[in-house]
């Protein structure tokens, strides 16, 4: 039996990060060959005191983390947590598959490329390559968060989305960033119409100044529009029609390629 002891108390932070470790640490103790436990065994296996890991695993289970059985009092992992660690294993063999295609395309034309993920108003970059021979690389490192509606890559999930869906989130960023939104509204939607009549979108001078991306969304069988994938270069370097004419050719053999390897491993 793994014992998962309780960090929470030795490690800064307030209450809400304390609670936060306590649950992972609850749901570190679970065990493929012993996937029942009860909150005693918690307790027992994590050191947490037995009235709060009763808390915490309600809440798990209320969120679909765990799972109760009233029958004997026990909890194993939910949907939740398969969905979560099903996603880490995709993001992986994606970005694994990406890599090299990537850095190719990163060395023949000199840029920066950034495979992202849309997180909230953010997108997080997931991985990122540098052409070798370039003097200028964007700022940006895997777990960087670039903005969505500045970006090219958050552009082009905004452009690929459903009507509902693009409107829901229209609405957040509105709230989220109104003495912007007059200004950021029709580039948006321009960055849309560019989606829907070619695949790819363009950006120029909005995620850092000077500098002039381009980017294509890349669907998952059971996450669309999830990823992007975008190119990024100084301005002064290569211009929008270039990013058009070069770029989004690469760009979208790179993208058909890596959603028919996907869709191949989920078949098969």
């Amino acid at each position: 039996m793994n014992q998962i002891k309780d960090r929470s108390d030795a490690d800064s932070g307030g209450a809400g990060v304390r609670v936060l470790a306590r649950g992972l640490a609850i749901l570190q103790a679970f065990e493929p060959d012993n996937p029942w436990r009860s909150n005693a065994e918690l307790a027992a296996m994590t050191g947490v005191p037995k009235p709060t890991v009763s808390r915490i695993t309600a809440h798990l289970t209320a969120s679909g983390y765990l799972i109760y059985s009233p029958e004997n009092a026990q909890y194993k992992l939910g949907a939740s947590v398969l969905a979560l660690g099903y996603l880490a294993a995709s993001i992986g063999e994606l970005t694994t598959q990406a890599r090299p295609l990537m850095q190719e395309l990163a060395d023949d034309h000199n840029g920066s490329i950034v495979l992202a993920s849309l997180d909230g108003l953010s997108m997080v970059c997931q991985e990122v390559c540098h052409g070798r021979g370039m003097l200028f690389a964007l700022r940006v490192h895997p777990g960087s968060r670039l903005s969505l509606s500045r970006s090219a890559l958050g552009r082009a999930v905004i452009g690929a989305m459903s009507e509902n869906e693009r409107s829901k989130l229209l609405g957040a960023i509105a709230q989220a960033h109104p003495e912007h939104w007059p200004g950021l509204e029709p580039a948006i939607q321009a960055s849309v119409r560019e989606m829907q009549a070619h695949d790819y979108c363009i950006a120029t001078g909005t995620l850092e100044t000077g500098t002039n991306g381009i980017a294509v969304v890349i669907d998952m069988p059971d996450r669309p529009h999830a990823y992007a994938l975008g190119f990024a270069v100084p301005a002064n370097q290569v211009t929008a029609e270039h990013l058009s004419e070069a770029i989004a050719p690469r760009l979208l053999e790179i993208k058909h390629r890596l959603e028919r390897d996907v869709a191949r491993r989920s078949i098969g």
